[in-house]
């Protein structure tokens, strides 16, 4: 056994990935991209959510193989994968919860003030 990563990649029939070959992104991995950018623009996204992130980027273009290559089943697996993966990620908060919290920290720092 070996501690070095295996550099073959291996791919399901009807599961390649579609940004491998230099192309242009889907429109589910430019959502993937979005719904990351806007995580991070809260700093929800810690560097331990790095294979999370990566994994749902290649599962967006799983689903765009999948559907293009005519794959129904592939396409609906790596979707509820996809799915999974966006769910398991840092939620932010709803804007009216974030202002409550931020004005009840604001009240505590001015009773401390």
């Amino acid at each position: 056994m070996t501690t070095q990563p295996d550099t073959q990649q291996v791919a399901l029939a009807g599961l390649e990935l579609e940004g491998e070959a230099g192309g242009k992104p889907g429109a589910l991995r430019t959502a993937v991209i979005t719904t990351l950018a806007a995580l991070e623009a809260e700093h929800l996204l810690e560097p331990r959510h790095a294979a999370m992130a990566q994994l749902a980027l290649e599962l967006a273009d799983s689903v765009t193989a999948g559907r293009r290559s005519g794959r129904a089943s592939a396409a609906a697996m790596a979707a509820a994968q996809l799915l999974a993966v966006l769910e398991a990620l840092p939620a932010p908060l709803g804007a009216d919860l974030k202002e409550r919290f931020d004005a009840f920290v604001d009240s505590l720092l001015k009773d401390d003030a």
